[in-house]
Protein backbone atom coordinates (compact mmCIF):
# COMPACT_ATOMS: atom_id res chain seq x y z
CA UNK A 1 0.00 0.00 0.00
CA UNK A 2 1.33 3.58 -0.60
CA UNK A 3 -0.33 7.18 -0.52
CA UNK A 4 -3.28 7.10 -2.98
CA UNK A 5 -5.25 10.23 -3.85
CA UNK A 6 -8.82 10.66 -3.74
CA UNK A 7 -11.86 13.10 -4.33
CA UNK A 8 -13.12 14.76 -1.55
CA UNK A 9 -16.26 17.33 -1.14
CA UNK A 10 -17.05 18.48 -4.23
CA UNK A 11 -19.26 21.70 -3.51
CA UNK A 12 -21.52 22.65 -6.52
CA UNK A 13 -22.93 26.53 -6.17
CA UNK A 14 -24.90 29.25 -8.38
CA UNK A 15 -24.51 33.09 -8.79
CA UNK A 16 -27.54 34.58 -11.00
CA UNK A 17 -27.47 36.40 -13.87
CA UNK A 18 -30.38 37.86 -16.03
CA UNK A 19 -31.08 39.68 -19.36
CA UNK A 20 -34.20 39.70 -21.59
CA UNK A 21 -31.53 38.89 -24.73
CA UNK A 22 -28.42 36.41 -24.27
CA UNK A 23 -26.11 39.61 -25.11
CA UNK A 24 -27.90 41.14 -22.12
CA UNK A 25 -27.12 37.99 -20.02
CA UNK A 26 -23.54 37.49 -21.23
CA UNK A 27 -23.23 41.17 -20.21
CA UNK A 28 -24.45 39.90 -16.36
CA UNK A 29 -21.70 37.21 -16.24
CA UNK A 30 -18.83 39.45 -17.63
CA UNK A 31 -19.62 41.55 -14.30
CA UNK A 32 -20.66 39.11 -11.82
CA UNK A 33 -19.21 36.35 -12.81
CA UNK A 34 -16.01 34.25 -10.59
CA UNK A 35 -13.19 35.28 -10.47
CA UNK A 36 -10.11 32.99 -11.56
CA UNK A 37 -6.94 32.53 -8.86
CA UNK A 38 -4.65 32.55 -11.42
CA UNK A 39 -5.59 35.74 -13.57
CA UNK A 40 -7.85 37.27 -11.58
CA UNK A 41 -10.30 37.74 -14.43
CA UNK A 42 -13.95 37.03 -14.27
CA UNK A 43 -15.32 33.72 -16.24
CA UNK A 44 -18.87 32.27 -16.61
CA UNK A 45 -17.90 29.28 -14.19
CA UNK A 46 -14.65 28.60 -11.32
CA UNK A 47 -13.57 25.27 -9.62
CA UNK A 48 -11.55 26.11 -6.87
CA UNK A 49 -9.57 23.30 -5.45
CA UNK A 50 -7.85 22.52 -1.99
CA UNK A 51 -5.47 20.14 -1.11
CA UNK A 52 -4.96 18.06 2.00
CA UNK A 53 -2.77 15.12 3.08
CA UNK A 54 -5.13 12.78 5.73
CA UNK A 55 -2.44 10.14 7.30
CA UNK A 56 -3.74 8.48 10.54
CA UNK A 57 -1.87 6.88 12.93
CA UNK A 58 -1.64 3.22 11.14
CA UNK A 59 -0.54 5.19 8.12
CA UNK A 60 3.01 5.28 9.29
CA UNK A 61 5.21 2.66 8.56
CA UNK A 62 8.59 1.97 10.65
CA UNK A 63 11.70 -0.71 9.32
CA UNK A 64 14.54 -0.83 12.30
CA UNK A 65 17.70 -0.82 10.66
CA UNK A 66 20.10 -0.67 13.31
CA UNK A 67 18.78 -2.55 16.70
CA UNK A 68 21.52 -0.40 18.48
CA UNK A 69 22.56 1.45 20.53
CA UNK A 70 21.36 3.42 19.36
CA UNK A 71 18.25 2.01 17.73
CA UNK A 72 17.85 3.20 13.89
CA UNK A 73 14.57 3.73 12.64
CA UNK A 74 13.53 4.41 8.92
CA UNK A 75 9.84 5.74 8.63
CA UNK A 76 7.56 6.09 4.96
CA UNK A 77 4.10 6.41 4.79
CA UNK A 78 2.47 3.24 4.17
CA UNK A 79 -0.94 4.17 3.12
CA UNK A 80 -2.58 8.08 3.84
CA UNK A 81 -4.57 9.85 0.91
CA UNK A 82 -3.91 13.21 -0.90
CA UNK A 83 -7.39 14.53 -0.51
CA UNK A 84 -9.27 16.79 -3.56
CA UNK A 85 -12.00 19.00 -1.71
CA UNK A 86 -13.24 20.81 -4.87
CA UNK A 87 -15.89 24.19 -5.21
CA UNK A 88 -17.77 24.71 -8.48
CA UNK A 89 -19.79 28.12 -8.96
CA UNK A 90 -21.55 28.28 -12.12
CA UNK A 91 -24.07 30.74 -13.65
CA UNK A 92 -27.93 30.42 -12.85
CA UNK A 93 -30.64 31.78 -14.90
CA UNK A 94 -33.13 33.54 -13.43
CA UNK A 95 -34.92 35.82 -16.48
CA UNK A 96 -37.07 33.78 -19.11
CA UNK A 97 -35.59 32.65 -22.73
CA UNK A 98 -37.74 30.84 -25.62
CA UNK A 99 -37.11 29.49 -28.65
CA UNK A 100 -33.40 29.52 -29.68
CA UNK A 101 -32.18 31.65 -27.02
CA UNK A 102 -33.14 29.13 -24.31
CA UNK A 103 -31.78 25.80 -26.51
CA UNK A 104 -28.74 28.40 -26.82
CA UNK A 105 -28.35 29.03 -22.88
CA UNK A 106 -28.86 25.12 -22.26
CA UNK A 107 -26.66 24.32 -24.26
CA UNK A 108 -24.17 27.10 -22.75
CA UNK A 109 -24.39 25.64 -19.28
CA UNK A 110 -24.00 21.92 -19.94
CA UNK A 111 -21.08 23.07 -21.37
CA UNK A 112 -19.64 25.17 -18.46
CA UNK A 113 -20.24 22.30 -15.94
CA UNK A 114 -18.35 19.59 -18.27
CA UNK A 115 -15.51 22.33 -18.51
CA UNK A 116 -15.86 22.76 -14.14
CA UNK A 117 -16.05 19.09 -14.06
CA UNK A 118 -12.93 18.50 -15.70
CA UNK A 119 -11.17 20.36 -13.68
CA UNK A 120 -11.71 18.01 -11.15
CA UNK A 121 -10.62 15.45 -13.42
CA UNK A 122 -7.04 17.35 -13.87
CA UNK A 123 -7.00 18.09 -10.29
CA UNK A 124 -6.63 14.19 -9.50
CA UNK A 125 -3.67 14.11 -11.47
CA UNK A 126 -2.19 16.27 -9.34
CA UNK A 127 -2.66 14.75 -6.32
CA UNK A 128 -1.44 11.46 -7.55
CA UNK A 129 1.26 13.58 -8.58
CA UNK A 130 1.54 14.86 -5.19
CA UNK A 131 1.22 11.31 -3.50
CA UNK A 132 3.76 10.09 -5.73
CA UNK A 133 5.92 12.60 -4.28
CA UNK A 134 5.38 11.76 -1.08
CA UNK A 135 5.94 7.80 -1.22
CA UNK A 136 9.57 9.21 -2.44
CA UNK A 137 10.13 10.07 0.97
CA UNK A 138 11.38 8.87 3.79
CA UNK A 139 13.13 9.95 6.92
CA UNK A 140 15.39 7.64 9.62
CA UNK A 141 15.63 8.64 13.85
CA UNK A 142 17.21 7.19 16.36
CA UNK A 143 16.43 6.48 19.87
CA UNK A 144 17.47 4.26 23.14
CA UNK A 145 14.62 1.88 21.92
CA UNK A 146 12.85 1.29 19.16
CA UNK A 147 9.49 3.22 20.02
CA UNK A 148 11.94 6.67 20.88
CA UNK A 149 13.44 5.69 17.45
CA UNK A 150 9.91 5.48 15.72
CA UNK A 151 8.59 8.62 17.57
CA UNK A 152 11.56 10.72 16.16
CA UNK A 153 12.04 8.85 12.52
CA UNK A 154 7.65 9.62 12.31
CA UNK A 155 8.26 13.65 13.36
CA UNK A 156 11.40 13.75 11.02
CA UNK A 157 8.90 12.31 8.29
CA UNK A 158 6.35 14.71 8.64
CA UNK A 159 8.50 18.16 8.48
CA UNK A 160 9.89 16.84 5.43
CA UNK A 161 6.28 16.43 3.84
CA UNK A 162 5.04 19.98 5.01
CA UNK A 163 8.49 21.34 4.00
CA UNK A 164 8.45 19.61 0.61
CA UNK A 165 4.59 18.88 -0.17
CA UNK A 166 2.41 20.38 2.20
CA UNK A 167 3.69 24.15 1.61
CA UNK A 168 3.07 24.15 -2.04
CA UNK A 169 -0.47 22.16 -2.02
CA UNK A 170 -1.84 25.57 -3.15
CA UNK A 171 0.15 26.60 -5.67
CA UNK A 172 0.13 22.64 -7.38
CA UNK A 173 -3.69 23.42 -7.15
CA UNK A 174 -3.42 26.80 -9.23
CA UNK A 175 -0.68 25.17 -11.82
CA UNK A 176 -3.05 22.32 -12.29
CA UNK A 177 -6.23 25.02 -12.87
CA UNK A 178 -3.60 26.85 -15.13
CA UNK A 179 -2.54 23.89 -17.11
CA UNK A 180 -5.62 22.80 -17.87
CA UNK A 181 -7.78 26.16 -18.87
CA UNK A 182 -4.39 26.67 -20.75
CA UNK A 183 -5.21 24.01 -23.18
CA UNK A 184 -8.73 24.66 -23.45
CA UNK A 185 -8.82 28.76 -23.12
CA UNK A 186 -10.81 28.50 -20.62
CA UNK A 187 -13.31 26.40 -21.62
CA UNK A 188 -13.98 28.34 -25.27
CA UNK A 189 -12.61 24.82 -27.25
CA UNK A 190 -15.26 23.12 -25.10
CA UNK A 191 -18.27 25.12 -25.82
CA UNK A 192 -18.44 27.26 -22.92
CA UNK A 193 -19.04 30.63 -25.09
CA UNK A 194 -22.53 31.86 -25.18
CA UNK A 195 -23.00 32.19 -28.40
CA UNK A 196 -25.50 35.83 -29.00
CA UNK A 197 -26.98 37.62 -32.14
CA UNK A 198 -26.66 41.46 -31.08
CA UNK A 199 -29.99 42.84 -31.37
Amino acid sequence: MAVDARRGNIRRGTYNVSGATLALINRAIERSGPRDPNDGRRYSGVCICTFRVVVSGRDWAFETESSGPPVRVRCTLGSGSVVADCRIQTPRLTSRLTGDDAAEWTRFQASVVDHENGHIDEYMVEGRAIAADINSLSATGEGRNEREAQRAAQQQLAQLIQRNVGARLAARANAAAGRYDGRNQHGRTQGAVLRFTIR
